[in-house]
């Protein structure tokens, strides 16, 4: 079998292996956590399509967002690595997954080294950010307890997804968290890369009680983000509308 055969052969059973995955996420999503299954779906579609070029959902469309950031964030990761990567994640949420092992060839190992390994379970490997994204109030102190120089110094940065951490708060619904952020120097007023204020991500959301607390300690509902659309364009809650209506953008 020549170089060209075998490439093929592999080709073929790293495809076989993939769809053998994809079956078995279908049995497992409703198990999987929600930052699970946008990893899983980044992947997912980097392997069939390769590179994003879909436009970017309105930010309406949250579900819809977090899926083209999820794929859209894998670059130009080559669509073999995102089929090697999306098996092996699937392997390690279902060791019993019908789905073997990927190829193992000196391409995958010098490939995907250049990954970072993910790791679900293990807390070293958590940040501030993802103790926020789970709203886990007591993780969040403690990281500030550790960390609260960088913290301060960093605080209003955006990250990888282009939110600050206030951002994520907001839409998370954590009042705790928005108040500790807060005492930290968090800009309540602060843009993410769509020009979308937290208290944009609270109103979209509906969380009455982090739209209330923000609007006490100074955020502004008139702010337009990037398709010149403010906060009361996203309130789609009788109750949330109802709060913005004592405030004048005019």
């Amino acid at each position: 079998m020549g170089d060209s055969d075998l490439d093929d052969f592999e080709d073929d059973e790293l495809m076989t292996n993939f769809t053998k995955a994809a079956n078995s996420v279908q049995k497992l999503a409703s198990a999987l956590d929600n930052e699970t299954l946008l990893i899983l779906y980044g992947y997912y579609k980097q392997a069939l399509e390769g590179k994003c070029v879909a436009p970017k959902p309105s930010w309406y469309d949250m579900r819809g967002k977090s899926k083209w950031e999820a794929w859209n964030k894998l670059g130009d990761m080559p669509q073999l690595v995102a089929k090697k990567n999306y098996i092996d994640l699937v392997n390690k949420l279902d060791p019993s997954s019908t789905a073997s092992p990927a190829v193992s060839r000196e391409f995958w190992v010098t490939v995907s080294t250049m990954q970072k390994p993910i790791d679900l379970d293990d807390p070293s490997e958590k940040t501030i950010v993802d103790y926020i994204k789970t709203g886990d109030v007591g993780n969040v102190m403690k990281s500030i307890t550790e960390n609260q120089q960088t913290i301060k110094e960093n605080v209003n940065n955006l990250d990888g997804d282009g939110l600050a951490l206030i951002h994520w708060a907001a839409d998370r619904g954590s009042v705790d968290i928005i108040k500790l952020l807060i005492e930290q120097g968090a800009n309540v007023n602060v843009t993410d890369n769509d020009g979308q204020t937290p208290l944009h991500y609270a109103v979209s959301c509906a969380h009455v009680d982090c739209i209330e607390y923000l609007l006490e300690v100074g955020a502004d509902p008139c702010v337009k983000d990037s398709d010149g659309l403010d906060c009361f364009a996203a309130a789609s809650d009788d109750c949330v509308k109802g709060i913005l209506s004592n405030y004048n953008c005019s």
